[in-house]
């Protein structure tokens, strides 16, 4: 805002409750009235002399007073535009700042009124995102019957149901030239042709429906929980003059929104005043570097981060009125699969083709061999007006007979076989794959919240299952974060008590009050209610200090509203620099400062001069004094202390005439080891001050070292315990002393008597090579800054380690997109922090990242068990459809069958396998490789033997089931009969069974009758129903084999507490019961009431005996694999292997082996 040469206005400061506002003095009459005056000048405004006491300093812009509420005037896409625009012609529209806010009807002093949330969030809209568009379920349901198989299926069941509806017109034929008992009926006759094509439509309606209902399932929960961590999402503001944390979505267009660092920008607005406040606008503008705030450059956009510094904003607009709103309402969701569904898509992929391969050998086998007999088969001579009626000798009147050929119509067959075809692809392809990923993920992702997990990005839950390292933080992860002073040093008298029984001059506790109030983030503060702790709000350890303060008789409260207006500048505090300064101003008229610093003791007292007494006086620091106040320290963190060093200074402010050009200084450049060198001079366009572009915090006095206590959480020793049983390797990265994370590492078991611990800047040091050297022992990363960590991370990956990174701010975004997986806090995590991880974790307890690790496997082995058992289906399914076919007796599982089992294996088996929940005794192994095959040595074995006993039972029932005699179907199978004949030609026999009906008499077996063409059919349906029933019931004991996949022999344990897999069992006993017993013609099965109890128990007790199969297997050894951390040269086996890649020189198997 520019000063007009008819108008002149001054500077500010406004003060509430220890929040800071820099606003101009009043605007006269005449510019409130045009505001388009305040544009015809571009001089820059001469401030007044700053005001020495505050009632001369609380003369702001925007006045106390009545509210205007005519923010019901103001238009949402107006504001939306100006701030998109970054148009100050718009803002000067407005009336400026000033002019905004009370049209807004709000006040700066209080924020706005609880009394008109409602009415403002019906005007400017709540403060929520569009939803990207989300598939509804009849779209789900398009998507899944338009898959390329089903659509073949479909079309070819509508073929074979219109074939099967067409009356046969022809003249008899077959068994009708036999005389056939009056009182049965032919199977034949009595099954309708159409009813296998209407089942087969039915059965893909049926699968499209399941798996759309799936697909839809998994939207809805996946959608909960993105809601849910929107929901999470918290704002600090000022409302009804006091600091509040709301809602994301509660914020309003007028609210005034407190921003720090790490900060995440929540809706289009102002700036109003702040602290060298730097804004990340890389994904609005595409600009790389931060872009600063100031009252020239006040637009803030919603999304940008918050880089560096502090400030305020007025909120202009919210939610779809903002410029990323309208961005998330172009973008289409697009969700991109993790790595473990792209290498099950692989495989699905491979699998497929294979089953394709067998698909059409098949329909080969079974086309050639209806072909040869069509194109061989000689006519007979028959009676033109009886075709049961043959010449009886070799001459006969040729015009009374004709010579019938083959039956063309038995062609509707290839359709028969077509579908047979089909539908093996349809089993073959295993869809499941990629849906037990899913089902697993959605179903481990809800409940990892439950463990105070929010997971971000799907890849961290499988990646978690092989985690080999973990680098974590100490302060808050695996220490509670509530932090207290317990011991510390003032003016040369240590005390071990707070509050402090000696008594010091009243400056030296002045000093000690005014550094904490004042040298400290204003948004920390903590309550107290009588009887009950303390409550903090911000940073933990500025809160110690300010109990602290407390505890000694000061109100820091009061102490920061005194100094409101005194605050000349402040450097905010960083992992790099270790310490935070705050210069206030001691007399404006001489341009006299006092700089107050606090950080790190060894850092400071490099940086301190002189030291303060008990009397206020002070003394050099001689070389003696800072060996002492090191020994000090070094006592403090042997106790496992966190250790704080207070020190000021008292300056001159900054020179305005030696001002330079801020363009030409570096802002990443490091600070200089000369602690004297020349500090630069720039100019602050907002104060329109001389500042200096670093701390001047050399020759100081320090008077004060605290030590802070920070308790260890009591689960944390047992959990890092547990880690390390599983293979997991904990390291400990940390900005505190080494002394103090050592201590504390050795108490939560991280640091071992061989292990290393090392300070950031020795480890900045040394080569890669020497890093790849120590990090078998190294454990303890002390002092380390952002670029330590990133580089420890990136050397334990390049070493083949499956790493996860903890961190909390926006020093550690690097190292969290680095690691493999990111963990940010979710209590004292930025929200920079956060949007960089894959997962939040929102207690902030190290006991949390184990549970994550046990989720994370379980996801996993979830996954293998689920692949173990549809590939033992998979392959059962195509040997015995394909050796069937090949060897001449058709296809012994019908389409409508494998379709059903292709529903137990996919869908229903997912569900049952995929919701496994985790056990300790996932953390009892070693994590797998990197790149370890999805199938390993041990799961191979199994699928081996489950597939050699699955197939050798079906084989001996399709083969000699004719010949087992308590089955009764000695014709199954048999040979039919000529169907010109009069008299039966096949060779088998079945007892009478009715005496008073002719039968044709077997020879020389009494009782026994040759077989009519419908009973060889009757008896052969019974057949393949035994071999489809048995086939099932195998599949649903191998279902509960499949519950371990890690050579463990106790498949029932904890088999009770996943009613998802009970149910799925019970659902699929109940429903093969009611098929076979029921379904007759529909399910190409026996016809009601299906089989007897002598071929029930021919089927129970064969698949029954999977189990201790099961249980025998895991004495067969295996051979032992080791770990394999880096990809391996090869060709691919069906997708189990990554494809062929550049192998490493050498690997590193630190772990054991895991099958065996």
């Amino acid at each position: 805002v520019r000063r007009s040469r008819l108008h002149t206005s001054a500077w500010g400061v406004l003060s509430f409750r220890g929040h800071f506002f820099l606003f101009f003095s009043s605007f006269s009459s005449t510019r409130a009235c045009n505001p388009r005056v305040a544009r015809r000048s571009r001089q820059p405004r001469t401030p007044k002399k700053p005001a020495t006491n505050t009632a001369a300093a609380t003369q702001p812009l925007f006045r106390s007073g009545p509210k205007m509420s005519s923010f019901t005037d103001l238009s949402p896409q107006r504001l939306q535009e100006m701030i998109k625009n970054k148009s100050k012609e718009d803002l000067a529209d407005y009336g400026g700042i000033e002019g905004l806010v009370a049209k807004m009807g709000t006040d700066v002093h209080n924020g706005i009124a609880g009394d008109d949330i409602e009415a403002r969030k019906a005007h400017f809209g709540e403060n929520v995102f569009p939803e990207p568009p989300h598939k509804n379920f009849f779209r789900l349901w398009w998507e899944a019957i338009q898959d390329l198989t089903l659509i073949i299926l479909i079309v070819a069941a509508v073929v074979s149901l219109v074939l099967g509806c067409i009356p046969d017109l022809s003249s008899k034929t077959a068994d009708q030239c036999i005389d056939v008992p009056s009182d049965e009926e032919k199977i034949g006759e009595k099954q309708a042709g159409w009813i296998e094509g209407a089942a087969i439509l039915l059965a893909v309606l049926i699968v499209s429906t399941v798996t759309a209902g799936q697909d839809y399932s998994k939207e809805l929960r996946f959608r909960a929980l993105s809601a849910k961590e929107k929901r999470d999402r918290q704002v600090k503001v000022i409302r009804g003059s006091k600091p509040e944390t709301i809602a994301f979505a509660e914020l309003q267009v007028g609210d005034i929104v407190t921003l720090d660092t790490g900060d995440q920008i929540p809706g289009d607005g102002l700036y109003i005043m702040g602290f060298d406040l730097k804004l990340d606008e890389s994904q609005m503008t595409g600009e790389p570097m931060p872009a600063k705030k100031n009252l020239d450059h006040p637009f803030v956009l919603s999304g940008c981060k918050v880089t560096d510094g502090s400030g305020y904003m007025l909120v202009c607009g919210v939610g779809s009125n903002t410029e990323w709103g309208k961005t998330m309402a172009s973008l289409e969701e697009e969700k991109r699969d993790t790595p473990l569904q792209e290498n099950l898509d692989e495989l699905a992929g491979m699998i497929g083709k294979f089953g394709t391969a067998v698909a059409i050998i098949v329909f080969l086998v079974l086309f050639i061999s209806w072909l040869i007999p069509a194109l061989t088969y000689d006519c007979e001579w028959v009676l033109k007006t009886d075709n049961c009626v043959h010449p009886n000798t070799t001459e006969f009147d040729k015009s009374l007979y004709t010579c019938l050929g083959y039956n063309w119509k038995n062609a509707m067959s290839l359709v028969d076989y077509f579908i047979i075809a089909v539908t093996i692809v349809v089993v073959a392809v295993p869809e499941g794959l990629p849906l037990a990923v899913t089902i697993s993920l959605a179903y481990s992702m809800k409940q990892m919240y439950a463990d105070n997990n929010l997971v971000r990005h799907l890849k961290a839950c499988e990646t978690m299952s092989n985690c080999t390292n973990i680098c974590s933080d100490k302060t808050g992860t695996l220490t509670e974060n509530c932090m207290t002073v317990v011991r510390g040093w003032i003016a040369g008298h240590p005390f071990d008590a707070v509050p402090p029984t000696f008594t010091v001059a009243e400056s030296v506790k002045h000093l000690v009050t005014e550094g904490i109030a004042v040298n400290s983030a204003y948004s920390s503060n903590f309550t107290k209610e009588a009887n009950m702790p303390a409550e903090t709000v911000g940073n933990k350890t500025e809160c110690a200090l300010l109990m602290f303060a407390n505890a000694i008789g000061s109100n820091y409260q009061e102490i920061r509203d005194a100094n409101t207006n005194n605050i000349y500048q402040r450097f905010s505090f960083s992992s790099a620099r270790k310490r935070m300064n705050t210069l206030v101003w001691l007399n404006k008229a001489e341009r006299l400062v006092r700089m107050y610093s606090k950080g790190a003791p060894e850092i400071l007292l490099r940086r301190c001069s002189a030291v303060m007494t008990m009397e206020g006086e002070t003394l050099e620091l001689t070389p003696e004094i800072r060996e002492n106040l090191l020994n000090e320290v070094q006592d403090y963190a042997n106790r496992g202390l966190r250790t704080l060093c207070l020190a000021y200074r008292d300056l001159p402010a900054a020179d305005p005439s030696a001002a330079v050009d801020p363009s030409t200084l570096s802002e990443e450049a490091e600070e200089p080891e000369d602690f004297n060198a020349p500090i630069p001079v720039v100019m602050d366009s907002d104060a329109n001050e001389a500042v200096f572009s670093r701390a001047p915090d050399v020759n100081q006095t320090c008077y004060a070292i605290f030590g802070i206590q920070d308790p260890v959480r009591k689960e944390v020793p047992d959990a890092v315990l547990a880690c390390q049983r599983a293979g997991i390797v904990v390291r400990m990265v940390t900005g505190d002393n080494i002394v103090t994370a050592k201590h504390i590492a050795e108490e939560c078991h991280i640091l071992s008597p061989n292990g290393t611990a090392i300070e950031g800047p020795e480890f900045d040091k040394l080569s890669d090579q020497q890093i790849d050297e120590m990090l078998p022992t190294l454990q303890v990363l002390a002092r380390s800054a952002p670029s330590d960590k990133r580089r420890l991370v990136r050397r334990l990956i390049e070493n083949g380690e499956v790493v996860a990174v903890t961190g909390d701010g926006t020093n550690d975004v690097q190292a969290l997109k680095e690691a493999d997986v990111g963990m940010a806090m979710g209590l004292r995590g930025t929200d920079i922090a956060k949007q960089a991880s894959d997962i939040v974790i929102l207690d902030d307890n190290f006991k949390s990242i184990v549970k994550a690790v046990m989720w994370g496997r379980s996801v996993y082995d979830n996954i293998r068990k689920f692949l173990q058992f549809q590939l033992t289906v998979n392959v059962v399914a195509l040997a015995v459809v394909c050796i069937g076919a090949v060897t001449q007796k058709g296809a012994c599982l019908k389409a409508i069958q494998l379709l059903w089992v292709n529903m137990i294996m996919d869908t229903m088996a997912a569900l049952a396998l995929g919701t496994e929940k985790p056990t300790p005794a996932l953390l009892e192994r070693k994590p797998f490789g990197r790149y370890d095959r999805l199938i390993s040595n041990t799961m191979l074995r199994n699928i081996i033997v489950h597939a050699a006993y699955q197939l050798s039972l079906l084989l001996v029932l399709l083969y000699a089931g004719s010949k087992i005699t308590f089955l009764g179907v000695p014709c199954a199978y048999a040979e039919t009969n000529d169907p010109l004949s009069a008299e039966p030609t096949t060779k088998c026999c079945i007892d009478n069974y009715d005496t008073d009906e002719k039968f044709f008499d077997c020879p020389d077996k009494p009782g026994k009758h040759l077989a009519f063409d419908w009973e060889i059919s009757e008896q052969t349906i019974v057949l393949q129903t035994v071999i489809f029933n048995t086939f099932v019931f195998c599949q649903v004991f191998n279902e509960v084999n499949s519950r371990k996949v890690n050579n463990e022999w106790n498949v029932y344990e904890k088999i009770w507490t996943n009613w998802m897999f009970i149910l799925i069992v019970s659902v699929t006993v109940i429903c093969q019961t009611l098929i076979v017993t029921c379904a007759g013609e529909w399910m190409s099965v026996a016809p009601r009431p299906g089989l007897n109890w002598k071929q029930w128990i021919c089927c129970l007790v064969p698949a029954v005996l999977t189990l201790p199969i099961g249980l025998v297997q895991t004495r067969i050894p295996v051979p032992k694999t080791t770990p394999r951390k880096f990809k391996t040269a090869g060709r691919n086996w069906f997708g189990l292997c990554k494809k062929k890649t550049p192998v490493k020189d050498q690997e590193v198997d630190l772990l054991e082996p895991q099958d065996g």
